[in-house]
């Protein structure tokens, strides 16, 4: 649930951000391709960069004890297993259930969008022109889906006027403006309960038909194609997926048509988006790597292989690693009904990542156990103890032979 939640929220904040920047900075360029590639790349972000968990450069270490193996950190928050699960009826389920209510909703108007274009491919009138299919119905508009022109009945007898409009939705095509609408789709599912994929999808679908208008306008005489607009201008509710020939602000196209294209030097606004994405990764998607424990690096760099694994004849990696009694599985069960809380530690309110450095030897004993970072006197002492008692691992072998290897284990003591 946390981790659903952070990247939600970090994916708003994605959206948000690089939604200001195009409006302040962005919005009134005449480069329409590239504004169309920084909202497409602001929706690639928002969903990519919050799923992304690299370790932060702070992280890297290059001292000898980055070999050693090191367990999965066990996470613990003082509860045993029946206490840990939650009620069906908590708050957190009740989101859960409420986001994915939602989700689905959308997911189900985005399927439904698709099975109507279907249909609605199965009883039209189809004629090929090129890689195009063009198709005719009563109920049709002019718009399009890929190389499918969606045309009312009988539009292929209106002669110039419909040459116009093919070549207005086959621009549409080529541009492939389809799979910015299946993008969006994306983004309103697993962000439906924010409302600024909708300002997203505006500006995408007016970015569209500047970039069609401009190339259509280098082809037709402006003055001609302009009347055009203004006899299509109908009030019309297009379909979820398609470009409709009607649906855009006219008035606002006409007006870009004839506007200044911007100065070459306004596209140095666009360099300025590159440090935002930077920073945006590195906020989101580069998180400090808090299970690292700071180590001082290895005085004599040119050490052999041998001297790096093994040391006063423990080794740091071996052929074959130590497994506790019972596996993974038995080790995380027997953490979970020996580990408790302090007291004390929970008072103070303290939590974090204790570090545990362990031997196991040639016969499965543990031996050699110390803290090698700590969080709390208390929580160390608990960390150090449970160890301790744990019971004999399978010995690690190298080249056959059972052998000392050292051992590192992350115990994330996290309150309820």
């Amino acid at each position: 649930m946390t981790n659903l939640i952070n990247y939600l929220w970090e994916g708003t904040i994605c959206l948000t951000l690089l939604w200001l920047f195009f409006k302040v900075f962005l919005e009134r360029n005449t480069f329409f391709a590239w504004n169309r590639a920084f909202l497409l790349s602001a929706l690639i972000v928002a969903l990519v960069f919050p799923a992304l968990n690299l370790t932060g450069i702070s992280g890297i270490n290059l001292g000898n004890e980055s070999f050693v193996l090191q367990l999965p950190t066990f996470e613990f928050d003082g509860s045993n297993q029946l206490q840990s699960t939650t009620s069906l009826f908590s708050l957190s389920n009740l989101l859960l259930g409420v986001y994915f209510t939602g989700m689905l909703f959308t997911l189900c108007r985005f399927l439904i969008g698709i099975v109507s274009l279907i249909v609605q491919t199965r009883k039209a009138k189809a004629t090929y022109r090129g890689k195009y299919t063009l198709l005719e119905h009563p109920t049709f508009e002019p718009s399009s889906f890929f190389h499918l022109i969606f045309l009312p009945e009988g539009a292929l007898q209106m002669q110039q006027k419909v040459d116009w409009i093919i070549a207005h939705e086959t621009t549409h095509a080529d541009y492939r403006h389809s799979l910015d609408k299946l993008l969006l789709q994306v983004v309103k599912i697993v962000f439906w309960f924010y409302p600024i994929h909708r300002m997203y999808e505006k500006a995408l679908e007016v970015l569209h038909e500047y970039q069609v208008d401009k190339q259509m306008t280098q082809s037709f005489p402006l003055e001609e194609y302009a009347r055009l607009l203004l006899n299509l201008a109908k009030p019309k509710n297009p379909g979820l997926l398609v470009h409709n020939f009607n649906q855009f602000q006219i008035k606002k196209r006409l007006t870009m048509m004839t506007q200044p294209k911007s100065k070459w030097m306004a596209r140095s606004m666009y360099a300025f988006a590159l440090p935002l994405f930077a920073c945006l990764f590195v906020l989101i998607s580069c998180e400090p790597n808090e299970d690292m424990p700071i180590l001082e690096a290895q005085e004599d760099e040119n050490i052999v292989t041998t001297e790096m694994i093994m040391k006063e004849g423990v080794f740091d990696v071996v052929e074959d690693m130590p497994v506790p009694s019972g596996g993974m599985e038995g080790w995380n069960n027997y953490l979970s009904a020996n580990l408790e809380y302090p007291q004390a530690a929970k008072d103070a309110k303290k939590e974090g990542t204790v570090y545990v450095v362990f031997t196991v030897t040639k016969e499965g004993n543990i031996e050699q156990a110390s803290v090698l970072r700590g969080v709390d006197g208390n929580l160390d002492q608990e960390a150090l103890r449970v160890v301790k008692n744990s019971p004999n691992w399978i010995p690690g072998q190298q080249k056959g032979e059972n052998v000392n290897v050292k051992m590192r284990l992350p115990i994330r003591f996290k309150l309820n």
